[in-house]
């Protein structure tokens, strides 16, 4: 019996150390689309660095995924952007304030519960960029702070070496029609707008961007997303698509 559980402790050691070793940062570039059901939430990770791309909806998965991906010690996200307010975009970000500080916060409109007191927030619109080290991120929408609903969704270009991938909220195809009149570079990778809806993810934009894969994050809904229409138009523009809601979480490594 002693050396069964002499062994047991051993073991629980080098699972320990061997967990420890495995949670150590190691400079590669990360983009992490987590499952977050119906809704968006994303992890970029580099070093020691985090950004978190929206928190999905209040309902566990996106705090699940920060477990998952972020060492056990390391309770600060540096950057936080929200795309829009919507609760599928933002409803986790109360409680996951609660175990994590947050550096920055970036919004492209007024949050609803006053959050902006309580952290350092930065408005953004296009123009705007920040940068951490070799990534470059650039704000292409909206043109103006402000509005409501996914017609304010934050556009966000990462750029990283000579890579570029676009988060796109829930922006509609007025938004991507005006973006068109400014915004004339090719991408590697697109997070497909509104979960697959198709009040976005146009013909006119997709050949704009010539994208080389794309990430739809969506979960089980009653509005048919992602449309079959998005989905044949991926295809038949030979566009690697990739989901949350079949995958699970979806991680890129760009290095």
């Amino acid at each position: 019996m002693k050396k069964r559980k002499f062994k047991i402790l051993i073991l629980g050691i080098f699972l320990g150390i061997l967990g420890l070793y495995l949670s150590i940062p190691d400079g590669k570039l990360r983009l992490i689309f987590c499952d977050v059901g119906q809704g968006d939430g994303a992890l970029i990770i580099k070093g020691k660095w985090q950004m978190m791309i929206d928190s999905g909806a209040d309902n566990g998965k996106m705090e699940r995924c920060l477990d998952r991906y972020l060492p056990f010690w390391d309770k600060k996200i540096e950057v936080v952007a929200i795309s829009h307010w919507d609760s599928d975009h933002s409803g986790a970000l109360t409680k996951i304030r609660k175990s994590y500080e947050i550096g920055n916060l970036f919004e492209s409109s007024q949050g609803d519960k006053n959050i902006e007191q309580e952290i350092y927030t930065e408005k953004m619109r296009a123009g705007d960029s920040f940068k951490y080290g070799e990534i470059t991120f650039e704000v292409i929408y909206p043109r103006e702070f402000g509005g409501e609903g996914n017609e304010a969704s934050m556009v966000l270009v990462l750029n990283y070496r000579d890579k570029k991938f676009i988060f796109t909220g829930d922006v509609d195809k007025i938004g991507e029609g005006e973006m068109m009149s400014w915004y004339f570079n090719q991408i590697d990778g697109v997070k497909i707008a509104h979960h697959g809806s198709d009040s976005g993810t146009g013909e006119e934009w997709l050949d704009r961007l010539r994208p080389g894969m794309a990430v739809i994050s969506v979960g089980k809904n009653n509005w048919g997303h992602p449309r079959e229409i998005i989905l044949e138009r991926l295809k038949n523009m030979g566009i690697k698509t990739l989901r949350t809601d079949l995958g699970g979480d979806i991680v890129l490594g760009w290095d």
